[in-house]
């Protein structure tokens, strides 16, 4: 909810803006983290800081105790500069500052990608932004069709991305010994734990970048298929690239057909080309 009883710059309330947006969905933040989003000096931000406290004291507090030394929202914590929609978080941190998401949080660990509807729970994403920072194991009880209830799994964060409906926290889980993908709407409650010995580049299909070779369904007339292609502003086949890890996401979010052979054109206009040579990205038949 934008503060209108006070007067500021619009300087000034860009970095208000960042601050409370790093309180809410981040857990916190400090004069460094905010200095390396808007590209000045630590001593600047801390101005920005302090004004913002004697403006607003009830909305955070420092945390000494933290290894990260942050100031984090109080209880009484209410946005007086933007809205508690994750969306907007996203659209803000993404227009002002990838230098700052790439060196906080490394550059590969937040992919936006489609535009989402879903919007998780802050107190989810503040502890897993929080291991991801700093390397850390986390057990969450998680919900899934196998466990409606949910179960608790150890897994070590690293990335945050999205299929264009929802959010996943890319993750290597413990128990499985594997890389996976966990929707933060299932996350139902998060603890951080110790230092994980995981590394983020073993998980090989994130750091592999796939073309998915995309054209019309062949059933379909050569009118058809002409106009089909033109919806997407093309005159022939044409290929998205995209992370291995989302290749599924990806093909089902723009409803493109694996095999055309079991669809029909009508239903599924697009279908892919290349099935064969990127199946191994493919979630297993269910």
């Amino acid at each position: 909810m934008m503060d209108t009883k006070t007067e500021f710059t619009n300087q000034q309330t860009e970095r208000f803006k960042a601050l409370e947006y790093m309180l809410y969905w981040e857990g916190g933040t400090n004069a460094t983290r905010l200095s390396r989003f808007f590209g000045v000096h630590v001593n600047v931000i801390s101005k920005a800081i302090l004004l913002y406290r004697q403006a607003y004291p009830d909305n955070l507090v420092f945390d000494g105790k933290d290894p990260e030394k942050v100031f984090i929202p109080t209880a009484k914590f209410t946005p007086k500069f933007t809205r508690p929609k994750w969306s907007d978080y996203v659209d803000f941190i993404f227009h002002n500052a990838n230098q700052y998401v790439s060196e906080t949080y490394g550059s590969s660990a937040f992919s936006k990608g489609l535009t989402p509807i879903q919007s998780p729970n802050p107190e989810v994403t503040r502890l897993l932004f929080k291991a991801i920072r700093m390397g850390k194991e986390v057990m969450i009880d998680y919900r899934s069709r196998t466990n409606p209830l949910g179960k608790n799994r150890l897994v070590t964060p690293f990335a945050i991305a999205n299929d264009g409906l929802r959010w996943h926290c890319r993750a290597y889980c413990h128990s499985r010994e594997c890389f996976a993908d966990f929707n933060l709407g299932r996350i139902m409650r998060v603890e951080l734990k110790g230092k994980s010995s995981i590394s983020f580049q073993q998980d090989i299909i994130w750091f592999t970048f796939v073309d998915i070779e995309i054209g019309p369904h062949p059933e379909l007339t050569q009118e058809e298929q002409n106009l089909v292609l033109n919806d997407f502003g093309y005159d022939k086949p044409f290929k998205i690239r995209t992370r291995g890890a989302l290749v599924d996401y990806t093909i089902q979010y723009y409803r493109i057909a694996k095999d055309p052979e079991k669809v029909s054109g009508k239903a599924f206009p697009l279908v892919v080309l290349n099935s064969d040579d990127i199946n191994e990205y493919f979630f297993p038949e269910a």
